[in-house]
């Protein structure tokens, strides 16, 4: 399957100014401080130039198995139902796969999934030796047992009852659990999730132990349509030739045409097998490149909306000779081939109607220059529209940090954080807190992060029993229990957590954006400044690996590090964390911030690339002043209809009421 389809700023700009002296500031004291091809098998190989590579390693694995309910709510699995034309979803699941490569082999098309049923009360489960876990000292058996129970847990958060895994057995690659009906019933529903890198899968026993009979046609089914794929496919042009498929002597042979079985439901099957030949999305993105679908009878492309999801990278696409009407019967691939630069619709009723709707059609394919074999755009042009159209998603260029330090304290403060945390938190937690300091850590395990990155995603079971995550933790109790106050409070906390390594500040320090501003009304300690005293407040954006203790691998993770100090109480440290709050996600590389560079002595002309943007901002502002949204809705608004000033401010009056809060400025709608 294809891999399952982006750090906070802190703040910045004008920050309010230490105020006066009587304010008990922060300072440093002046009596010193701390210092500063086909294969033997007969499978297809689509392409014998890519080189085979490596399984991709995403995945949610488990560190040790815990006991009773866990707290913490699960992420969805990134592998989910079937999709629906024009629905979410962007993922078909295996048993969704399984039943299309039967469904033939049954000689009709009926690809609905049946529904799960119990099947008794033990379950195979399949997949432990390819995942990291297999590595640990029991072949991974309690991280895997661990996961289940905690995952199938949180699968309905109504419930309070917690999955409960009675006995498990190991036999090669497969385990056997068994558990109450109403467990296994939770448990089968996380058949294909990702642990520790590797699919499970999860299938019921009968009474006498045996697996749901699978049709031995299944197999057959699969070689012969790999057959139909092999002899479809030229390597030398990387095309899939799928064009006429009802004439194909191969697909014919095995029959699938002979009731009411259309192209549209032969083609489903095919893409499944055609996905499988490939073990990751670089193999398919340089292996097939062009696919041409011409003479197929089609009248919508819903009918073949699984390319999509399965190949979304293809840059030429040829539609000729078949029914497609209007652009209507294109609409499926609205959002999708964003890499598409070459479509043909020869031989379509479409076709009469491409002058009007050519502006339409590149519009939805940014990178397209050629039309029907007729170039529309130069490369020059396609570049402008790129990146336009990134403009027009990300509006705002990422700015460096902006770092206000007072007397040197916030670079002291980062120097001896890092200096110290990964080497001795004691020695930490006693020069820079004490009993009013507080501490929380919060997991986010739904960041945005791009699917071209290799890093798989860790377990986060050293961290969750901590997790104040608020949009997870919706219990009073558990919240409040979650906030550690004081320094008794914070260092078993510490302790518990897993041996941490940052980058090295000085080599490496692309690796961190860190902010420091000014903030005004802490708490003063010795009760003398009723406002309150100013302080500094350090945001510290980066990476840093860690190794759990049952865990022989280690593990690079993103976090956000946001530090507020004062000063100190009397008898107690010079300067004091008020409060320290820590983000964890998966990793992802920092957005590096735009360098700014110093303007010419003379005015250099400006790029095409340049005007275009130059003259966007310049409606965008227009726009802005003109309704009182955001530029970055404004510039949502403009993109939708053509950077039209006239017909932007038509749309937003049509969808006024609709808007969010958080597409006025300041929050206030005009």
């Amino acid at each position: 399957m294809l891999h399952n389809p982006p750090p906070p700023r802190g703040p910045r700009g004008s920050s309010p100014q230490v105020r006066g002296r009587g304010r008990g500031g922060i300072q440093k004291r002046r009596n010193g401080g701390p210092a500063p091809k086909i294969d033997r098998d007969g499978d297809l190989n689509m392409d014998a130039a890519v080189s085979a590579a490596d399984k991709p390693k995403s995945g949610n694995g488990s560190g040790g198995r815990g006991r009773g309910r866990n707290p913490d709510r699960p992420g969805r699995s990134q592998a989910g139902p079937a999709s629906r034309p024009g629905g979410r979803g962007n993922t078909i699941s295996e048993r969704a796969k399984q039943n299309m490569i039967r469904g033939l082999g049954g000689k009709q098309a009926n690809v609905l999934e049946s529904r799960i049923t119990d099947g008794g009360l033990r379950l195979q489960v399949s997949g432990l030796s390819e995942s990291k876990a297999a590595s640990n000292p029991d072949g991974g058996l309690e991280s895997l047992l661990g996961f289940l129970e905690r995952k199938a847990s949180g699968l309905d958060s109504k419930s309070n009852r917690a999955v409960k895994i009675k006995k498990s057995s190991k036999a090669g690659d497969s385990v056997f659990i068994t558990a109450s009906p109403e467990d296994i019933a939770a448990i089968l529903k996380l058949n294909n999730f990702n642990f520790a890198g590797a699919i499970l899968t999860i299938r019921a026993l009968d009474a006498s132990g045996d697996a749901p009979d699978v049709p031995s046609a299944t197999s057959e089914v699969k070689d012969q349509l790999r057959a139909v794929l092999a002899s479809r496919y030229d390597a030398g042009l990387k095309l899939l030739n799928l064009s006429s498929l009802v004439a194909d002597p191969g697909l014919n042979s095995m029959g699938v045409f002979n009731g009411s079985t259309t192209t549209s439901k032969i083609f489903p099957a095919l893409m499944v097998v055609c996905n499988d030949l490939f073990k990751t999305k670089k193999e398919k993105q340089e292996a097939i490149v062009s696919v041409t679908l011409a003479d197929n009878a089609l009248t919508k492309v819903n009918e073949i909306h699984i390319l999509a999801e399965m190949f979304p990278d293809i840059r030429n696409i040829d539609l000729s000779r078949n029914n497609l009407a209007d652009l209507r019967s294109i609409d499926a691939w609205r959002r999708k081939f964003r890499n598409m630069e070459h479509l043909i619709l020869v031989g379509n009723p479409i076709e009469a109607q491409l002058a009007e709707l050519k502006d339409e059609i590149m519009k939805r394919y940014p990178k397209l220059h050629t039309l029907n074999n007729v170039q529309v755009r130069t490369q020059e042009e396609v570049a402008v529209t790129v990146a336009a159209d990134e403009a027009a998603r990300n509006p705002f260029p990422v700015l460096g940090p902006n770092f206000q330090d007072v007397g040197g304290v916030g670079a002291n403060f980062v120097t001896q954080f890092f200096a110290l945390y990964d080497n001795d938190r004691n020695a930490f937690l006693g020069q820079f807190y004490d009993s009013h300091s507080k501490f929380s850590l919060a997991i986010n395990m739904t960041a945005p992060r791009s699917t071209e990155l290799s890093v798989p995603v860790q377990a986060w079971s050293e961290y969750t029993k901590h997790s104040r995550n608020l949009l997870k933790v919706t219990h009073l109790n558990t919240r409040m229990n979650r906030q550690y106050i004081g320094v008794q409070d914070i260092q078993p906390v510490w302790a518990s957590l897993p041996a941490s390594r940052h980058p090295d500040l000085h080599t490496q320090g692309d690796k961190y954006i860190i902010e420091c501003n000014t903030v005004s009304g802490l708490p003063d300690l010795t009760g003398q400044a009723i406002h309150g005293v100013d302080g500094l407040m350090i945001t510290i954006h980066g990476e840093f690996e860690d190794q759990p203790p049952k865990n022989a691998d280690k593990s690079l993770r993103s976090f956000s590090r946001t530090f507020v100090l004062g000063p100190g109480a009397p008898g107690g440290p010079q300067i004091r964390v008020v409060s320290d709050m820590l983000a964890l996600r998966a990793w992802a590389p920092l957005a590096q911030p735009v360098v700014s560079q110093s303007p010419p002595q003379l005015q250099a002309a400006l790029t095409p690339e340049q005007q275009v943007l130059q003259q966007q901002e310049a409606i965008a502002n227009q726009l802005t002043e003109k309704t009182g949204m955001t530029l970055e809705y404004s510039a949502m608004c403009l993109n939708e209809t053509g950077w039209d000033l006239e017909k932007a401010f038509v749309a937003f009056t049509t969808n006024k009421a609709n808007l969010p809060p958080n597409a006025w400025v300041a929050g206030i709608p005009r």
